[in-house]
């Protein structure tokens, strides 16, 4: 069976973004604009579906994608896309960071959730009595991760075969559920395309993960030495140029290398001794600190648990649980207390602040950087989803 090219899927990742207000014969019929999907598969308006997004007091309903069946070679199949943030509406729901259980059961952002809840069972509606032989889930941004969440509801009800196509999608849920979605779908089924300066990929931080678990993103090009960059996150500039006319098959692996453990430690160790030549901004300094966090919080789960009960209320926040758990391990191990204040100083060189003496590593000091970061993350996020066009 067919799957969607890099192009094509970006074309439709695109598209969906003209449907927020308009139905699908305005935009086609009346505007001659395009969905990306011409061709391949037939969009209609009954296809449109909407939901609701925005904070606790204030919420308004807009359209979020469509749903539409194959044409021709994808005679058969079913395309769900997906748009992403172009409201401040759409913001609010971004920053809510908390848990819920997801389509099939297992925790994701609460947020992409909310709003994901808002069209599901029109969705469901319009798979119901269709004998379908695959559905192809799309979206860029926040409409990855609702993508994401589509492709969850699919594989754990057995629908058809799925196959995920985003771009520049956050993390979606926590490790079980990247897991768990990864292998019901299969490796070969996740399309995750990323720019390495794009800063909406690199949030949320642990304990949020990436599809494939444990495997590769697809990167676009990049230069080495980039900065964290607004632009990286557009579809056009960015990600319609980028995947232009190259197969899934030439796109760059973008992943963890197999010896990420030993490449962490290496790393941390130079951070310590302050040689990691760190440049403010940088995404590749970025994304280590990432990758250096995640192991961390392993090193630290395996101290913390078999040598202190848990001492977190229920009402803990993610930043809580991560300045916790990183400074009770501190305190069980002076290797890994070592390692947090190389990390420490590296989150300092990316945010372009002094690096400061730390003795014992607190877990209110460890809070306060740690929403440093996440702030900085948030507003490079913002200022990324403010310009979608």
């Amino acid at each position: 069976m067919p799957l969607l090219t890099p192009s094509q899927a970006a074309a439709i990742a695109r598209g969906v973004y003209r449907l927020r207000e308009d139905s699908v014969s305005t935009v086609v019929q009346e505007r001659g604009q395009l969905l990306g999907c011409e061709g391949l598969f037939a969009a209609t308006d009954d296809g449109r579906f909407e939901a609701k997004s925005g904070g606790l007091l204030w919420k308004k309903l807009s359209g979020f994608g469509f749903v539409a069946l194959g044409d021709g070679m994808f005679s058969g199949d079913l395309l769900i896309a997906t748009r992403g943030t172009q409201t401040q509406l759409d913001w609010l729901s971004n920053f809510n960071v908390a848990m819920q259980m997801g389509p099939g059961g297992l925790p994701v952002h609460a947020g992409f959730n909310e709003i994901w809840k808002g069209f599901a069972p029109e969705v469901r509606a319009m798979l119901k009595g269709r004998n379908l032989a695959r559905i192809h889930c799309v979206g860029h941004s926040l409409g990855g991760a609702l993508a994401t969440l589509n492709a969850d509801l699919l594989s754990a009800g057995k629908v058809a075969e799925v196959v995920l196509y985003t771009f520049g999608c956050p993390r979606t849920g926590d490790g079980i559920f990247a897991r768990s979605l990864s292998k019901r779908l299969g490796p070969q089924h996740i399309f995750r395309v990323f720019h390495p300066a794009d800063p909406v990929p690199m949030i949320p931080l642990f304990p949020f993960w990436h599809l494939p678990f444990g495997g590769d993103g697809l990167s676009i090009a990049n230069t080495a030495n980039a900065l964290v960059s607004v632009d990286a996150h557009l579809m056009p500039p960015s990600y319609i140029p980028g995947v232009q006319d190259l197969s899934w098959a030439n796109l760059g692996h973008g992943g963890a290398p197999a010896n990420q453990a030993q490449q962490v430690k290496g790393w941390l160790e130079r951070a310590t001794e302050g040689k990691g030549g760190f440049v403010m901004g940088s995404a590749k300094l970025l994304s280590m600190i990432g990758r250096a966090l995640a192991w961390l919080m392993a090193q630290a789960g395996k101290l913390v648990m078999g040598g202190v009960g848990l001492g977190l209320a229920a009402s803990a926040t993610v930043l809580d649980q991560l300045a916790w758990m990183l400074g009770q391990a501190a305190q069980l191990s002076k290797e890994v207390g070592i390692q947090i204040k190389g990390l420490i100083g590296a989150i300092f060189s990316f945010l372009g602040r002094k690096a400061m003496q730390a003795g014992d590593v607190t877990v209110a000091f460890l809070r306060w950087v740690l929403e440093l970061l996440f702030s900085s993350l948030r507003t490079m996020a913002q200022r990324a989803l403010a310009v979608i066009r």
